[in-house]
């Protein structure tokens, strides 16, 4: 009865249901029965809202591993002598390392995320696609934010009761590694973005930028980038242009507002707006509601869809990243914290060079200890703007989100250490169990808050993860759930079956022992039986050696 209330409240509320819901492996990692989960609760602050955040989501559409490339890595790792052998770390190598997601953006959307973290590359033809790294490129030939943008609005239109946020970050220019030296063109009494917009925030952008990704550069000054893009130059600005108490009008009406804009943005408007996709500054989502939230990213009936950046040079990411660069964090690190860099020790003795993430029989456990130290401390710690320190944003209307980051970290020694091991960031995330390890811990209550949960490798837990959020205490339109009142989600892991495929092999196992033993006995009974039949009948009975009794 309990669980027939329950599914009706659930469609009565109108509910996210997953679809397709046929795997069991999918279907286990949902606390409600049928891949059902709540909605999100409207009235809670949306920098309260927790969401699953795809980390690098634009790397789906890289590529699978070829065979191929898994010789190239070998090669790599054993420095012998092949047709694909790599003298260093080559651009098509890192490309293949770096990928952390699985999928285009509507496979991680199915898997729970409800968040992408894209950073966008311009070209010099205006082409807006994305990179991994400075040397990392994701090719336009596998996607553009258009085409990301026609997966993502199709995901939404499937499932037109879930609010996705694209979060932007990082942007660089095909002629230039950034670095780009004009200043932000606006109007003058719109303070919150000026030359002097937030000093804590460019002093976390000095530090945070590229600090996630393993590649040395040099920042290109653009000479010439005072020749901005016009805003609104010969467009419609329509619900995207905003007078300087932040409500919408349209730009013919706009005497005052955002002007000018950075290239990179400026184009990036044009294809949100082209695809009826809403793009808003940072400060337009402080202090909403989710509730409000909606009402901004509507798409007409069809879903809830919406990106955000604080629309600077660097399209730069509307939170505070509490991103460190820690060995206890990356998922490969030396034993010896003065001496990170002794790769030619490897080959000596590998085991007691490195601590690996991946040996969950031995350093992996540490490794998962340091990691879940960290995560914790990002979400729990007192709130502080400083860039710093760990621990959510004080000021929320400068960081609307907090993003805490429950993957492993990587720097230039992790990198080449992971190819020597033949490894890639999948692969690490699959053997460390990371993924499991975490939605553990958001079960189990470790984390106070949560906004942006990022993650790597969405289609491993994803949806585990996003169920636990969504069910914890406040967070959907049930009031009743709170996290560990519902059975903790079953978890796919990288060196076992699920629960399930164990339990069929057991009973099968047992029924095929059960028949043996059955065809055994009536064996051996027939076998009794026709010698007692012989000897009664008066038949010759015939001794061990072989002679005949009389």
């Amino acid at each position: 009865m309990v669980f027939f209330t329950v599914i009706a409240i659930l469609h009565r509320t109108t509910a996210y249901h997953r679809a397709p819901c046929t795997s069991t492996s999918v279907r286990r990692q949902f606390q409600y029965s049928d891949c059902y989960a709540p909605r999100l609760n409207p009235s809670i602050p949306l920098s309260q809202a927790s969401f699953v955040m795809a980390h690098d989501a634009a790397t789906g559409y890289l590529p699978e591993v070829s065979q191929k490339d898994l010789d190239n890595i070998k090669a790599y790792s054993e420095k012998k002598h092949t047709n694909h052998r790599w003298n260093g770390i080559s651009k098509d190598l890192l490309a293949l390392y770096g990928k952390t997601q699985l999928g285009t953006v509507y496979d991680q959307l199915n898997d729970g995320a409800r968040a992408l973290d894209l950073r966008p590359k311009m070209y010099t033809n205006g082409t807006i696609g994305f990179h991994r790294g400075s040397l990392v490129d994701i090719p336009l030939s596998a996607v553009t934010l258009g085409k990301l943008l026609d997966d993502a609005k199709q995901w939404c239109k499937n499932n037109p009761k879930e609010l996705v946020i694209i979060f932007h970050s990082q942007m660089v220019h095909e002629a230039g590694y950034n670095g780009l030296g004009s200043k932000v063109y606006m109007e003058a009494d719109d303070d919150a973005y000026t030359g002097n917009d937030d000093t804590q925030y460019q002093q976390q952008q000095q530090q945070d930028s590229y600090a996630d990704d393993v590649y040395n550069y040099q920042p290109y000054e653009y000479q010439d980038d005072a020749l901005q893009q016009n805003y609104y130059s010969g467009g419609d600005g329509g619900t995207f242009a905003y007078n300087d108490d932040g409500n919408a009008q349209s730009s013919s009406s706009s005497s005052s507002g955002y002007s000018y804009f950075y290239t990179g943005v400026a184009k990036m408007k044009e294809v949100y707006e082209n695809h009826g996709v809403p793009y808003y500054p940072c400060k337009k989502l402080s202090g909403l509601t989710v509730e409000e939230a909606m009402e901004l990213a509507d798409l007409g009936g069809k879903g809830y869809l919406m990106a955000v950046d604080r629309h600077d040079v660097y399209a730069s990411f509307c939170g505070k990243t509490n991103r460190v660069q820690d060995k206890l964090v990356t998922c490969y690190s030396s034993h010896s914290q003065n001496n990170d860099n002794n790769i030619n020790s490897y080959y000596a003795d590998p085991s007691a060079t490195y601590m690996q993430c991946t040996d969950r029989k031995g350093s992996g456990q540490s490794k998962i200890n340091s990691l879940s130290t960290y995560v914790k401390a990002s979400a729990n710690n007192n709130p502080t703007d400083s860039s710093n320190e760990l621990g959510p944003p004080y000021d929320t209307s400068t960081y609307p989100f907090n993003q805490v980051q429950g993957f492993w970290q990587v720097d230039a020694s992790s990198v080449q250490a992971g190819l020597l091991h033949s490894s890639t960031l999948l692969q690490d995330n699959q053997q460390s169990q990371v993924n499991a390890e975490m939605v553990k811990l958001a079960y189990h209550g470790e984390f106070q808050s949560i906004s942006l949960f990022s993650m790597d490798n969405v289609a491993l837990n994803g949806n585990a993860m996003f169920s636990v959020l969504r069910n914890a205490c406040g967070q959907s339109v049930l009031n009743d759930t709170c996290g560990s009142a519902l059975v903790m989600p079953q978890m796919d892991t990288s060196d076992m079956l699920p629960l399930f495929w164990n339990v069929v092999l057991f009973v099968m196992g047992g029924a095929l022992v059960a028949m043996v033993s059955i065809m055994l006995i009536q064996a051996f009974r027939l076998r009794r039986r026709e010698v007692r039949e012989a000897y009664g009948q008066g038949g010759p009975l015939v001794a061990c050696s072989g002679s005949i009794l009389s």
